[in-house]
């Protein structure tokens, strides 16, 4: 069945990037096959695209990045990809002829270790890993980019340590950012056709009905994350986070709102110190309303309204026919813009 699935024709459906049914059937096949008995296409490292990955020890966490060119920093974190840095491999190479480009699996993703307790493992303890990661490599203030949930540790980061942070980039609508609206979302529609989301294959049926096309996730991206996914530190996880969805209920998603809230009344009361560019695709369902029959954006727009209230310094970026991946969809337009953005502030007078 699987290979049929692969391959049969997938025809993009604007409303549900390019079809949920099949979003789902591709990665229940490359998850059902069996973890450990398939051959990945992904080295030792969990790289994809030619790369190679590093390891660093990050206070007793091994860490995986990627790491590539010379120049000012850029550090990319993830979203909630399972396999990691690896969403920012068609744009690591283009990156790196003018900057040094570090992309990091975030504590508890892809190859990086678990944190030591499931607290840490919340946006404060990634905030704390983020600033130690830096700390290890020596490299001083970076233009931060963060994607979906990384965009959101990107942010609380930029506001507890405004110092490290040159400029900040956040791309698409993530956690933490203001509703899209009051009912559900394009992505639910997509997110019904999946398994349960306390199951283990729930995560990577989310990611790939947020790919706007086909070639969003191409065969060698899920062979890396099904390789990722076959390591210990996984199943691992996963039994822990049973474990705490059974105990902890409601308590351990009040705890996440605290620290999510003390960013938002700091940036609210004391502004963002560097430049701001909120980047966004179209046809991103996970900030489309679903009862709109375009996507408005609202969310994205919120963001901008309040990082722009006591700043001139904010630019936002909207990129026809893409989705929550714009970047990966359209590498070159994108690493064009991140490049331009970062170049002008480098020259602007109003930067100092």
């Amino acid at each position: 069945m699987c290979d049929a699935v692969r391959r049969t024709p997938i025809r993009r459906a604007r409303s549900l990037g390019w079809g949920a049914a099949t979003a789902a059937a591709l990665v229940l096949c490359f998850l059902g096959e069996g973890l450990q008995a398939a051959r990945p296409a992904a080295g030792p490292d969990g790289s994809i695209d030619g790369l190679t990955a590093r390891f660093v020890d990050v206070g007793g966490i091994r860490t995986r990045y990627y790491d590539y060119g010379k120049g000012e920093p850029i550090l990319m974190l993830h979203g909630g990809s399972r396999s990691g840095a690896n969403v920012f491999s068609r744009n690591i190479p283009g990156l790196a002829k003018r900057f040094r480009v570090l992309a990091i699996d975030r504590l508890g993703y892809g190859l990086t270790d678990n944190p030591k307790t499931a607290a840490e493992g919340g946006n404060e303890g990634q905030v704390r890993f983020v600033r130690a990661f830096i700390e290890t490599l020596k490299l001083g203030p970076v233009h931060m980019v963060g994607h979906s949930g990384g965009g959101a540790v990107a942010f609380y980061f930029a506001v507890e340590h405004p110092e490290l942070v040159k400029t900040l980039s956040v791309l698409a609508h993530g956690p933490g950012m203001p509703a899209l609206g009051d009912g559900p979302s394009k992505l639910q529609a997509a997110l019904d056709k999946c398994p349960p989301v306390e199951s283990f294959e729930h995560p990577s049926c989310r990611l790939a009905a947020l790919g706007h096309t086909a070639a969003t996730f191409p065969p060698e991206f899920w062979e890396a994350e099904r390789f990722v996914l076959s390591q210990p530190k996984w199943k691992e996880q996963y039994e822990r986070q049973q474990a705490a969805r059974k105990q902890a209920g409601p308590a351990q998603g009040a705890r996440t709102d605290a620290y999510r809230d003390k960013m938002w009344a700091r940036a609210r009361a004391e502004g963002m110190k560097m430049p701001v560019l909120i980047y966004g695709g179209k046809q991103d369902t996970l900030d489309w309303d679903a009862r709109d029959p375009h996507a408005m954006l609202k969310g994205e727009l919120g963001f901008f309204d309040i990082v722009g209230a006591r700043t001139t310094r904010v630019k936002m970026i909207v990129v026809n026919e893409g989705g929550h991946f714009m970047y990966r969809e359209h590498p070159e337009q994108f690493n064009a813009d991140l490049m331009a953005f970062i170049e002008f502030w480098k020259t602007n007078p109003l930067a100092k």
